[in-house]
């Protein structure tokens, strides 16, 4: 069971972005189907999923910022500041679920990285496609 299906409209025409958020469709999907087969007791497949989350995710962010910085993007603090924005937030979910073991905490969880990745997907990403494809970036 997926809890994001991807769609063509999340698709930005840039390759190597619409790659990683894929990918990170893909690990979110991983971490909701542990949620909802109440597979979250196993800690280890559990730790690594959000650690692999976590990772992957500041990949993404570091690919979009050394295009930022190479393009000039004139967004670009606000963009990083939702970045640094979200690793606190995913911060404060694991911190919660290493003190409490509560399912409620990786239905937040779920319900946050659904809505985040979506709306940072389709509004604020779409905002750079233009420079980027004007720089040659496909």
């Amino acid at each position: 069971m997926a809890l994001i299906t991807w769609q063509s409209e999340y698709e930005l025409g840039i390759a190597e972005i619409d790659n990683q958020h894929k990918k990170i469709v893909e690990i979110i999907n991983r971490l909701f189907e542990m949620f909802s087969t109440h597979k979250l007791q196993d800690e280890a497949g559990l730790t690594q999923i959000l650690k692999e989350l976590t990772d992957y995710a500041d990949y993404h962010f570091t690919t979009e910022e050394k295009y930022f910085e190479a393009f000039k993007y004139p967004q670009a603090a606000g963009h990083i500041e939702m970045h640094n924005n979200y690793r606190t937030k995913i911060e404060e979910f694991k911190t919660q679920f290493a003190t409490a073991k509560d399912e409620a905490i990786f239905f937040n969880l779920t319900n946050f990285l659904q809505d985040w990745w979506i709306w940072h997907i389709n509004n604020l990403d779409r905002e750079y496609v233009p420079l980027f494809k004007e720089n040659g970036v496909k």
